[in-house]
C-alpha cells in the first residue's frame, strides 16, 4: 500500500471510508485539478474489496490502470435498449434489446465468475459514459448474478466531472435513444434512477492559486459567466503571438489535423537528424489502445511533452510536464530532456503500458489482473500542439488556445483549465458569449445533487446497512448448493472408480445442504425484516443472529465439511478421480468459506449494537485480508498450476497448453516457473545459452527490473525468460 493522500482533505478521506466502508453507489467528482485521478489510484491500492477498473475508451482504461467497459462486460458497439421491438432488419442491426444483447455476448464459466464475485465496479471518465450503456451493464449484472438490485448489488464508483467532455453519440444513434432517453448522459440511465449515488464533490484545487482564476472557471461551469468575466478572457487575445526563444508554449486546438500539422510544420523547422522510433509490442495490443506513438518522431531541439508521470522518488516529471530534447542516444535507449528553468536535465527510458484482462482467482478469492500484452515506448509527445479533447487531465504553465468557432459545449472549460494560472494564457481568437456555455441538462442535474454538506451521517448509515447486508450474505447456500448440483450432473458418462458409491455420497450432502438452507432462507427473511423497519432494533439482530450461528456451525461442520473432508481422502487414492477431486477441492474451499463467513457473523452483528466510533473502527478493521484464511485456502491456485505441469510433462509445447487452456502464454509460464528445481529444470524452458545469458546480466545488475533487464539486453528477452532465470540464481 504505497499511494499517500493529503491527509488534511477531509472529503477526499470520506470519500475514501464511502468506498471500503459501505455498499453505496458514489460519484466522486471535481473541478478540473482537484485529485480525482489521486483518488483513483489510492482506491486501487488500499481497498481489499474485489474491484475492476474501467474507462469507456482504450486510451482512458489505459491510464486508469483497467480496461474498457465494452472489454469487461463483452458489449457490442451499437444501441441497448431492453424491450426494443426489433424487426431483424439491416436497418436495424446497431440496434440491441435483451434478447440479442445475451445470444451476442459470450458469458464463459470464468467471465461469470468474474461478475459474481465483483464487489466494487469503477467507471473513471463517466461524463464520457452513454446512457443505455449503463442500462446494458445493469442487465448484465442483475442477470448474472441473479440479484434485482441495481447492478445486481455491485457497489460503483462513478468518477468524472460531467462539466468536461460528453458522450459521444452518432445521429443515427440518438434517433433511436431519445424515445427512451432525455439526455445521452449517464446520469438519465434507468437504472441511475433507481438508487441515485451519494455525490462526493472533491473541492481542494491543486493545479491552479490564482483567486481570479478559479472564479471565471466556476462561473463558466455554472454558466455563470458575465460581461467583465469575457473581458479578463478577451485581454488575453494576441492573434500574431509568437512564443519568445526560451518559452515553452503549447498550443490547444480542437482538431487533430491541426494540432499535427503544427507538430510537423515545427518538426520540420528543425535542422537536426530526424529519428523514427518505433513501439515494441508483444502478445495482444490493439491500435485502439496504444497510450503513445507507434512511430515517435523526434529532432534534437523538440519540444516534448511528458505523457505519464515519474514512478520513481524524485517525481522529476508529471503528465503534461515540457521539455526540450537535447539528445537521442538510441543505441543506449535513453533520450535526455531538458528544462528551461535551470532544472536538472531527465534521462528518459521506455515505458510499458499493460494490456489487461480480469480473472476471478478462486483459491486466493482474488479479482486478478492478468496481462494478455505489452506496449513499450518514450512516455513522450510533440508538444508543440495538442487537441483540447487528448489535453484533459494535463496541466500546463504557459498554452496557446486556438479553437476558432468550432467551440463545442465543456471545451472551453476544458481548455482553460488546464492552465496553472491566467498569467500562462494567450488566445489566438476571442472567445465568444456562446461558447461559454455548460450542457444545460448538466447544471441540472447538478443542481439537483447538491452534494451534501454533511457526508457523517450518511456515511453511519451506509456503513450499518453494508454491514447488514454482509450478514444477510453469511446465511446464503445457493451457491453451494448450486455447485454441488452441477457436480452431480457432471457424472454422466463419467469413468471415475467407485462412481455409483460417489454419487450417492454427493446427492446426500446436497440433502443436508438443502434442507440447512430452507432453515437459512427463513432466518434470512426475518433478518431482512428487522434490517428494513424505520427503527432497527440492532441488540434484537445481535441476539438473533448469534443463535442463528450456534447453530449453524456445528450442523454444518457435522454434516457438510467433515464428511467432504473424509470423502476427498478416501477418493484421492482411486482411479481417473483426479479431476473429480479438483472440483471436489474447489467446493471444499466453498464450504471453508461459509464456515469463515458464519464465524465473522456474530462480530458483524456484535458491531451493528456499537456506537458509530465504534462501528468504524470494526469495518476498518474486518477490512483487513485474513492472513489464515488465505493460507487455508490456497489449494486451488496449486490445483491450476499443477494442471499445466502435467500437460507439459505429457510433452506439449507451452503454446499448446494456452490455447487448450484458454490462457496467454505467459500465466502458463508463471506456472511452470514455480516447478523449476523440483520437477523441472530452467533448460528445460529456454536454452542454456540464452538462461547463461540472462544470468550474466542479471548478477551484473542485480538491483534491476525486469523491464530494465529486457533494456540492457536489447529488447531480445521478453519477460517470463527473465523469471525464469530469476528463479535458476534463487535456487542456485
Amino acid at each position: 500500500m504505497s499511494q499517500a493522500f493529503d491527509t488534511q482533505n477531509d472529503i477526499f478521506a470520506k470519500a475514501v471510508a464511502f468506498v471500503n466502508q459501505t455498499q453505496q453507489p458514489i460519484f466522486l467528482t471535481g473541478k478540473a485539478g482537484t485529485g480525482k485521478t489521486t483518488f483513483l489510484k489510492f482506491i486501487r491500492e488500499n481497498s481489499y474489496k474485489k474491484m475492476a477498473i474501467t474507462a469507456p475508451t482504450g486510451v482512458a482504461a489505459m491510464n486508469a490502470g483497467g480496461t474498457t467497459l465494452h472489454a469487461l462486460f463483452w458489449l457490442p458497439f451499437g444501441v441497448f435498449i431492453e424491450d426494443y421491438p426489433l424487426q431483424w432488419e439491416d436497418k436495424d442491426q446497431f440496434i440491441y434489446n435483451k434478447h440479442r444483447l445475451f445470444s451476442t455476448i459470450k458469458l464463459t464459466k470464468n467471465r461469470r465468475a468474474i461478475l459474481q464475485e465483483l464487489e466494487l465496479l469503477v467507471i473513471d471518465e463517466v461524463s464520457m459514459v452513454r446512457s443505455d450503456t449503463l442500462d446494458a451493464i445493469d442487465v448484465i449484472l442483475k442477470s448474472v448474478r441473479r440479484d434485482m438490485r441495481p447492478f445486481g448489488g455491485v457497489q460503483v464508483l462513478f468518477i468524472g466531472d460531467l462539466y468536461q467532455l460528453p458522450p459521444v453519440v452518432q445521429d443515427r444513434e440518438w434517433q433511436v435513444l431519445r424515445d427512451y432517453y432525455t439526455s445521452p448522459f449517464f446520469f438519465d440511465a434507468k437504472v441511475f434512477k433507481q438508487q441515485t449515488p451519494v455525490l462526493i464533490e472533491l473541492q481542494k484545487i491543486y493545479r491552479q492559486q490564482d483567486s481570479t482564476f478559479i472564479d471565471i472557471l466556476n462561473k463558466i461551469r455554472n454558466n455563470e459567466t458575465s460581461n467583465d468575466d469575457l473581458e479578463a478572457l478577451n485581454a488575453h487575445y494576441k492573434p500574431d503571438f509568437v512564443p519568445p526563444t526560451g518559452e515553452q508554449y503549447i498550443t490547444l486546438t480542437s482538431h487533430n489535423r491541426l494540432a499535427d500539422q503544427i507538430n510537423q510544420e515545427k518538426l520540420e523547422s528543425l535542422d537536426s537528424k530526424l529519428h523514427r522510433i518505433k513501439s515494441i509490442i508483444k502478445d495482444e495490443f490493439q491500435n485502439g489502445l496504444f497510450p503513445a506513438e507507434d512511430t515517435l518522431s523526434l529532432r534534437e531541439g523538440a519540444q516534448v511533452m511528458f505523457i505519464k508521470n515519474d514512478v520513481g522518488e524524485e517525481r522529476r516529471y508529471f503528465n503534461g510536464k515540457i521539455g526540450t530534447v537535447k539528445d537521442i542516444q538510441i543505441d543506449k535507449h535513453k533520450i535526455i530532456v531538458s528544462f528551461p528553468n535551470g532544472e536538472e536535465d531527465v534521462e528518459v527510458k521506455r515505458e510499458t503500458w499493460e494490456n489487461i484482462r480480469y480473472s476471478y482467482n478462486k483459491g486466493d478469492d482474488k479479482i486478478e489482473e492478468e496481462v494478455l500484452g505489452t506496449f513499450s515506448q518514450f512516455p513522450l509527445r510533440l508538444a508543440w500542439a495538442i487537441t483540447i479533447h487528448k489535453s484533459q487531465g494535463l496541466t500546463f504553465d504557459k498554452a496557446i488556445i486556438d479553437a476558432g468557432t468550432s467551440f463545442a459545449a465543456g471545451q472551453v472549460y476544458v481548455a482553460l483549465s488546464r492552465l496553472t494560472g491566467l498569467e500562462g494564457l494567450v488566445l489566438r481568437s476571442r472567445v465568444p458569449s456562446y461558447a461559454i456555455r455548460t450542457d444545460f441538462q448538466v447544471v441540472n442535474f447538478m443542481k439537483q445533487m447538491a452534494a451534501s454538506s454533511d457526508l457523517e451521517p450518511i456515511l453511519q448509515e451506509a456503513q450499518r446497512r453494508y454491514l447488514g447486508q454482509i450478514l444477510l450474505q453469511s446465511f446464503r447456500w445457493t451457491n453451494m448448493c448450486d455447485e454441488l448440483e452441477s457436480l452431480i450432473a457432471e457424472q454422466d458418462g463419467k469413468k471415475i472408480e467407485g462412481k455409483e458409491e460417489a454419487v450417492d455420497f454427493l446427492k446426500d450432502l446436497l440433502s443436508k445442504l438443502k434442507a440447512q438452507e430452507v432453515v437459512a432462507n427463513k432466518f434470512v427473511t426475518q433478518l431482512y425484516k428487522m434490517l428494513g423497519q424505520v427503527d432497527i432494533d440492532y441488540e434484537k439482530i445481535c441476539e438473533r443472529s448469534n443463535a442463528a450461528v450456534s447453530w449453524f456451525i456445528p450442523t454444518f461442520n457435522k454434516e457438510c465439511l467433515e464428511p467432504l473432508e473424509k470423502h476427498i481422502d478416501e477418493w484421492k487414492v482411486k482411479k481417473r478421480t483426479k479431476k473429480y477431486i479438483s472440483t471436489l477441492k474447489s467446493i471444499l474451499l466453498d464450504f471453508k468459506r461459509k464456515h469463515e463467513q458464519l464465524k465473522h457473523s456474530q462480530t458483524i452483528a456484535d458491531a451493528l449494537n456499537k456506537s458509530s466510533d465504534e462501528l468504524t473502527e470494526e469495518l476498518v478493521q474486518w477490512n483487513k485480508p485474513k492472513d489464515d484464511l488465505v493460507k487455508e485456502v490456497d489449494e486451488k491456485e496449486k490445483d491450476t498450476k499443477q494442471v499445466s505441469l502435467d500437460m507439459f510433462m505429457d510433452g506439449m509445447e507451452i503454446e499448446e497448453i494456452a490455447a487448450k487452456r484458454d490462457m496467454v502464454i505467459g500465466t502458463i509460464y508463471g506456472h511452470l516457473i514455480n516447478f523449476i528445481g523440483s520437477d523441472i529444470e530452467a533448460s528445460d524452458l529456454i536454452s542454456e545459452d540464452e538462461l547463461q545469458n540472462i544470468v550474466l546480466v542479471l548478477q551484473k545488475h542485480p538491483e534491476a527490473s525486469a523491464t530494465e533487464i529486457r533494456t540492457l539486453m536489447d529488447m531480445k528477452v521478453d519477460y517470463p525468460q527473465i523469471r525464469i532465470a530469476q528463479k535458476y540464481l534463487e535456487i542456485k
